[in-house]
């Protein structure tokens, strides 16, 4: 659970350090902010990535077409064109940030997410030079065989991250459940990641004590090198009838880093990095 402080505009601005039962890492870690909900994933967010996919190729076809009236002298069609590409590649962006922003709420993984966002993107080139393999004369074929590439990679891409969203929204499930029906027990972090093995994160002890008694779980921490949370640190582990079981900061105490991080420095893509 993300640990107390200032509010942020958007929860996944603040990449908080996430324990992951299962070993899951780098971009695979599911990120769910205290308060979120698990949305119907709906048309809306298809219809996002094919209006990035559209804005895309028709910034990629104008885009060679200009290129294309440059080559050929064609006058006053280069200024045409370029009306078109400019606004095309903002609208471009404009539906990226938004695949980027609803992606990560709806999904709450990284890697998912930008497996589809670039999906779109290259679906959208596809379009592009598919459109542009019709227009132009000497190099339609290398046009063509490009633009089969491309969707190959599209699809492909597509499949994965669709596989990966619904494992991501099963996860969500899961975390929201043990949040909202599992048995919670007070826990602390007993041992600190082996810098040898550090890699955008490490394994940590946690104790904690339920009507058996005292038990012991190791668990995977992500975080940045600066944000390890050092040994003490209060955790809240969630427990149910079925042997699952979630760790997360506990909102009531201040988080402390560990201060002598630089064994683990050479780490600089944090834990949400795919």
């Amino acid at each position: 659970m993300k640990p107390s402080g200032p509010e942020q505009p958007w929860p996944w601005l603040d990449e908080w350090p996430v324990f992951t039962t299962h070993g899951e890492k780098f971009g695979a870690v599911t990120r769910v902010p205290p308060g979120a909900s698990l949305e119907p994933l709906g048309m809306r967010f298809a219809v996002l990535l094919g209006a990035l996919a559209v804005a895309v190729g028709v910034a990629a076809a104008a885009g060679g077409l200009v290129v294309c009236s440059l080559a050929n002298a064609a006058g006053p069609k280069f200024w045409w064109w370029l009306v078109l590409a400019i606004p095309a590649l903002g609208a471009s962006l404009f539906f990226f940030a938004g695949v980027h922003v609803r992606g990560m709420e709806l999904i709450m993984r990284e890697r998912p997410r930008n497996l589809l966002t670039l999906a779109s993107v290259l679906g959208g080139i596809a379009l592009g030079l598919g459109a542009l393999a019709g227009v132009v004369n000497r190099e339609g074929s290398m046009v063509l065989t490009a633009t089969v590439i491309a969707a190959a990679c599209a699809a492909n891409l597509l499949v994965f991250g669709v596989r990966g969203t619904r494992r991501a929204r099963s996860d969500i499930a899961r975390i929201l459940r043990l949040r909202a029906t599992g048995t919670a027990h007070d826990g602390q972090v007993i041992s600190l990641p082996e810098p040898g093995s550090w890699d955008c994160g490490g394994d940590v002890s946690i104790r904690y004590a339920d009507d058996a008694g005292v038990r012991f779980v190791r668990i995977r921490l992500n975080t940045y090198a600066h944000e390890i949370p050092r040994r003490g640190t209060r955790v809240v582990v969630f427990t149910d009838g079925r042997g699952d079981l979630l760790v997360e900061l506990d909102p009531r105490y201040p988080v402390e880093y560990h201060r002598d991080y630089r064994a683990y420095e050479t780490d600089t893509s944090g834990g949400g990095s795919m």
